[in-house]
């Protein structure tokens, strides 16, 4: 079982949107079980994906949020819409089993399963089945609702439009009702990640050799550009052990969510960062940095050129094989940091 990340102990500082749009897909009731006690396919795979405990979730719980939900639902920021990176707002949001939003609308959103099983629903539509590494978009202005299954916790990333506006004659946020979720009709369900694929998301069949990479990498794409967040386009690298490529500059700059194994990004200059599933790396436009994973866990994340308008890159050279051998797979402890800040501050205050 996976176990959850470091947990973040952060503020909360944007609002809670969570969303995303199916597939398009034949559909079966709820109540149209297989006969003679048989599991259909879409009821075995939802319970081979299911998860019972928030311990076994991958990415941070992050912090309880109330408001427009039945049952309880937690949110951790992941990347702040900024002028830097213009790179919309993202979040991390996990669901009890059970739990669910209310009927609502927003900006366009890509939402993306980072654990257990989860239910997006159109109005109008069948619900749509959402597992980890399923990708769905969610156009804005669409009245919908999203949340955990019944028997599972569920935790999706979510990108949006955070500056969107609802027109004045929005329908108002309405609960899911009880009725309305136990009696589901819910859409045939085709995973996007083949039974095989040990990592969240789908591995590229075929590595990439490159120079600027000291062994191969699997690369793949997530979501194009296209989509109706306004992100630039989403791709999906994977590290076999011990794998890193060459210090590098992006014009536009770069954003890494790690999804899997134990990795590193550096800014040069700067203290390696260790990246667990859930962390975010930045590294801003021009600046001078590497990443990679550890040598002894394959390594994923999702990577995302940002400013794609600018599309500059340079390779350099590559950190030696003494300092690769010499990083730390744990990240510092908690009391380790809180010890430094400190002395930085009363540095300062000298």
């Amino acid at each position: 079982m996976k176990k959850r990340a470091v947990l973040l102990a952060a503020v909360l500082t944007a609002g809670l949107a969570a969303c995303g749009t199916g597939q398009t897909q034949e559909t079966t009731g709820a109540a149209d079980g297989a006969e003679d006690g048989q599991e259909t396919d879409t009821e075995a795979l939802m319970a081979a994906a299911a998860v019972t405990s928030m311990d076994e979730l991958t990415f941070p719980i992050g912090q309880e949020v109330s408001g427009a939900f039945t049952g309880t639902a937690y949110l951790t920021p992941m990347i702040m819409n900024d002028e830097v990176y213009n790179f919309p707002q993202t979040n991390n949001v996990t669901f009890e089993p059970g739990a669910r939003s209310y009927w609502h609308s927003h900006g366009g959103m890509i939402l993306v399963g980072t654990g257990g099983v989860g239910f997006y629903q159109e109005e109008g539509k069948p619900a749509q089945i959402i597992r980890e590494g399923d990708i769905v978009e969610c156009p804005e202005g669409v009245r919908h609702w999203h949340g955990a299954a019944p028997d599972s916790w569920f935790s999706q990333m979510v990108i949006y439009d955070s500056h969107y506006t609802a027109p004045e004659d929005a329908p108002e946020e309405e609960p899911v009702t009880d009725e309305e979720y136990e009696n589901l009709e819910i859409a045939d369900y085709t995973p996007q990640v083949s039974e095989d694929n040990q990592f969240m998301f789908q591995k590229a069949a075929e590595a990439m050799e490159a120079d600027t990479f000291n062994g191969p990498a699997y690369v793949s794409s997530l979501i194009g550009d296209d989509n109706v967040a306004g992100a630039p386009g989403l791709h999906y690298v994977v590290f076999d052990p011990g794998v890193i490529n060459n210090w590098h500059t992006h014009e536009g700059g770069q954003i890494l969510i790690a999804t899997d194994g134990i990795g590193y990004h550096q800014i040069e200059g700067q203290p390696v960062e260790v990246l667990y599933p859930g962390d975010v790396a930045l590294c801003p436009p021009g600046v001078k940095h590497w990443h990679g994973g550890s040598a002894g866990t394959s390594f994923a994340h999702i990577a995302v050129n940002t400013n794609p308008e600018l599309t500059g890159l340079e390779w350099l050279d590559r950190i030696s094989d003494e300092e690769y051998a010499s990083l730390p797979t744990e990240k510092p402890a908690e009391e380790s940091i809180a010890e430094e800040t400190a002395a930085v501050e009363s540095n300062e205050t000298k």
